[in-house]
């Protein structure tokens, strides 16, 4: 199955929600699923639609935090091997693109966070 982009449809795979690792080798755990992780997130661009004449596939796209949707799981020639998930973006809240992969870590301080503790 071949999947295409229509109108002004961004679609992505490489989403990056993972952990991630510095130059010094230290690993980052991914913080997805709390409050820390509720910031932009980078993704490859896999194809684009007519309307969209400033991103092209391959490069990176930094969209605003969950204005992406779900996973998509797909059969498509064209993604690379191992991969079978693509997102479709909003086009009108990207933020910011790149030619290679931006080393980013993600943290919101904007958010606050709270822990309870228990006496035992």
């Amino acid at each position: 199955m071949i999947l295409r982009a229509i109108n002004d449809n961004i679609l992505c795979t490489e989403a990056d929600f993972g952990d991630q690792v510095t130059e010094a080798g230290l690993i980052i755990k991914s913080n997805v699923e709390k409050s820390q992780g509720i910031t932009a997130r980078w993704f490859k661009v896999f194809e684009v639609g007519p309307e969209i004449d400033w991103l092209t596939p391959g490069e990176w796209v930094l969209v605003e935090y969950g204005r992406w949707s779900e996973a998509l799981k797909v059969d498509d020639e064209r993604l690379p091997e191992g991969q079978n998930e693509i997102w479709k973006v909003d086009p009108k809240c990207c933020l910011a693109t790149s030619a290679e992969k931006p080393e980013t870590f993600y943290y919101n301080s904007n958010v606050v966070t709270a822990e309870r503790k228990f006496r035992e």
